[in-house]
């Protein structure tokens, strides 16, 4: 497999960035990084010695900054890593890419130059968050990418969800809920209301309403909601994770005493282990579901470990033969799932990271 590594994306880059695809690089001699910016930028980054022999820098003179507006910089910028990168896949070049810049901007980028995937009227970011079971993890989708939604979006987002979760994850049977105020049918907006009702249509394993606990018990495997409401669950998440861990830490050493010390020395596998659980950089990137292609958005505040583990997504996303699949239960929603018009408005209306 070849990967595409934006080594211009996010607020540490490039060195973030270059420094992540040398270790994955190293980690997976089979497969080949192919890093997308600057050269003059970019090698000096590489370290001393000769690199490795499966990494190559591909020359990208401009860069989509993370404060640019999404797809007009995509469109501009013409030779920016950004699009280079995604030329790259487009055109057989390359098997997916990954980026950690402006997440606006990377969809906009993989609709302009991938396009979706028959039937398919608007991708969206799929987030891993972990479970107490059912595989341990759970998928929330749209995690950014689209503000204002349709019912039908929703009830595309189940099934590209469901998919995903069924061959990344290996859930034989995947349950599904929208995300609302309450389990409650009465509860809820006419959004979700609306595509509840198209859900209960379906032949998925449906469960209704579910709240945000429902996240991280496992009892439902894909949760759908619109990408304002999803990336703020997003964020959210990622706070309450690092402040428990914190709190924990700070509880231990106000205490002080000895006990507290020898109880912490114990609890140190533990809390690493929990700190892993709720670290972003542990899942890497989040993939662009619904695209003709594989894209992968990966945290803007990413590490070089964070950047290298979103490669490992972007491989694996990549080898699981997602798009046939994704394609075949889109065209078999086509029974209960009404469709509309598409334009340009879904590529403009990207939530940036």
């Amino acid at each position: 497999m070849r990967l595409v590594l934006d080594a211009m994306g996010g607020d540490h880059a490039p060195g973030a960035p270059v420094e992540g695809g040398v270790l994955f690089a190293r980690a997976h001699p089979d497969h080949e990084v192919v890093l997308v910016g600057d050269t003059a930028k970019v090698t000096p980054l590489l370290g001393k010695g000769l690199p490795p022999s499966n990494l190559r820098i591909h020359h990208a003179s401009e860069v989509v900054e993370m404060d640019d507006h999404a797809s007009t910089a995509f469109r501009r910028k013409r030779d920016s890593s950004l699009r280079v990168g995604f030329e790259l896949v487009r055109d057989g070049h390359a098997d997916a890419l990954v980026s950690a810049g402006n997440s606006g901007a990377v969809m906009a980028g993989g609709l302009l130059t991938l396009g979706r995937l028959p039937g398919v009227e608007r991708p969206a970011i799929a987030a891993l968050f972990p479970a107490l079971k059912g595989g341990g993890r759970s998928l929330l989708l749209d995690a950014g990418a689209n503000v204002d939604c349709r019912p039908s979006h929703l009830a595309q987002f189940a099934v590209l969800g469901e998919a995903y979760v069924r061959l990344r994850l290996g859930v034989a049977r995947p349950r599904v809920g929208v995300l609302s105020n309450g389990e409650e049918p009465s509860k809820g907006t006419p959004l979700t209301r609306e595509a509840s009702e198209l859900l209960r249509q379906s032949d998925l394993d449906f469960a209704g309403y579910v709240e945000g606990k429902d996240l991280f018990s496992g009892d439902v495997q894909v949760v759908v909601t619109d990408g304002f409401t999803g990336n703020v669950v997003l964020k959210t998440s990622e706070g309450v994770g690092m402040g428990v861990v914190g709190l924990l830490r700070q509880a231990i050493e106000k205490r002080g005493g000895l006990s507290e010390k020898l109880g912490a020395l114990l609890l140190q596998p533990a809390l690493a282990g929990l700190r892993r659980m709720v670290d972003y950089a542990e899942y890497g990137g989040a993939p662009l579901l619904g695209l003709r292609g594989v894209g992968i958005v990966a945290h803007g505040r990413s590490s070089p470990r964070a950047i290298h583990n979103a490669l490992g997504a972007a491989l694996a996303t990549a080898q699981a033969g997602l798009q046939e699949e994704l394609t075949r239960c889109i065209a078999n929603a086509a029974a209960w799932l009404p469709t509309h018009q598409r334009g340009k408005k879904g590529t403009d209306e990207a939530v940036s990271d």
